[in-house]
């Protein structure tokens, strides 16, 4: 079969019980429920991806791409479109079973029961939600999670709403955000790795540097590696420190800078 590219296939939603996709599955488990397929020039099918939710939040992705076609970027494409239609489902998170190198090099990180997984923007709009929920004051602030990575983590605010008599954001709202975003990026790991725990902070230091006269950015970067959160299988506690940096939205320099270590507490 020669080489094609993932914008000449076309695209179809099959039951695992189609003759056509059972011939393409020999030799691997069928599962209920609707697959997307794709089709090559020939109406002959060269690909299928199946995504199943196992929970309101979390769901399987599985991907088979004929030995022919790999590495021509089709089953890249598969999971795009079937990452799309986990955000349509509001889905969180996304776990395969198959080989972890191929979901690596899609962003895909290791989980506790060696599973990979990726978390999908419903995931930080859940944590969004929880924030203004559960703490009035960041909804007043205007508080929202700007961008998320494995190892960075960033929020912005409205300066309108924390500002002081000098017209620069109040002390207590620069602590506050910084607090919530290296918080943030802990609370996201664990679920990325399918672990829970309570996150609590232990200590926390702050040297303001400058004033912050815009709307305010925090961030932290850091990884936060799966064999870091590994005591919590045992029962034990998990500290990790992090450093959180302010700045004024146009600012190239930190205007403050936090140093916090969390706790995680199993549950």
């Amino acid at each position: 079969m020669s080489a094609i590219e993932a914008d000449q296939l076309t695209w179809q939603q099959l039951t695992g019980a189609n003759a056509a996709l059972c011939q393409f599955m020999m030799n691997l488990n069928l599962r209920d429920g609707d697959y997307l397929v794709a089709f090559d020039q020939q109406q002959d099918i060269v690909a299928a991806g199946y995504l199943h939710a196992i929970s309101a939040d979390d769901a399987i992705i599985e991907v088979m791409v004929s030995p022919v076609l790999r590495r021509c970027g089709i089953g890249r494409e598969v999971v795009r479109r079937l990452i799309n239609i986990a955000n349509t489902l509001r889905l969180q998170r996304i776990v395969s079973y198959q080989e972890p190198l191929f979901w690596s090099k899609l962003g895909f990180l290791a989980t506790v029961d060696k599973a990979s997984a990726l978390l999908l923007p419903p995931a930080h709009q859940a944590l969004q939600n929880t924030w203004h929920s559960g703490i009035p004051m960041t909804a007043y602030m205007g508080l929202t999670i700007a961008t998320v990575s494995p190892s960075s983590f960033s929020t912005k605010s409205e300066l309108a709403a924390s500002i002081n008599v000098h017209q620069t954001m109040f002390a207590g709202s620069i602590y506050s955000q910084a607090v919530l975003t290296g918080w943030g990026l802990v609370h996201l790991a664990l679920q990325r790795v399918g672990m829970a725990g309570s996150i609590v902070l232990a200590q926390g230091d702050i040297r303001y540097r400058r004033p912050i006269a815009q709307d305010p950015v925090g961030l932290v970067e850091q990884d936060i590696e799966l064999d870091s959160l590994l005591p919590l299988l045992s029962g034990d506690k998990v500290s990790i420190e992090l450093e959180v940096k302010m700045f004024g939205q146009d600012q190239t320099r930190a205007a403050a800078i936090f140093n916090g270590r969390y706790v995680i507490i199993p549950k």
